[in-house]
């Protein structure tokens, strides 16, 4: 069996290549000062921040036992801690892009990222 490269496989790989590049060109380029991180549990929104450098904060969210706490540093937001059995939500790390979200279950927390000039994306009635 020949394991040589062949000039379609460099061309197929050079387009995979490039489609990667401009997809991710829009995260990079993000601006961090328009960005605003929402928390919500059990689909009620708790707070709303628009994240900026300097600012800090550290939430605590408790439900049926299991607290999250949830740290707030200038331009980024991570569980810090939690005491849920799988431990999903910290090991999310820290999300610093709009897009971003995690999610701890048993507690029904969600810290999303979004973007200060986000469009609506549907509205249930």
């Amino acid at each position: 069996m020949d394991n040589k490269w062949r000039r379609g496989d460099l061309v197929i790989c050079a387009v995979v290549l490039c489609l990667a590049v401009l997809s991710a060109i829009p995260f990079f380029f993000q601006s961090a000062d328009t960005l605003i991180c929402e928390i919500k549990q059990e689909g009620q929104v708790v707070k709303t921040i628009r994240l900026k450098a300097g600012y800090r904060d550290t939430i605590t969210l408790e439900r049926d036992g299991v607290t999250n706490v949830i740290e707030i540093e200038g331009e980024q937001v991570r569980f810090a801690r939690s005491n849920c059995p799988d431990q999903v939500c910290v090991r999310t790390g820290t999300l610093t892009r709009a897009g971003q979200m995690a999610v701890c279950l048993p507690t029904r927390v969600t810290v999303r990222i979004l973007g200060a000039d986000a469009p609506i994306d549907a509205i249930a009635g």
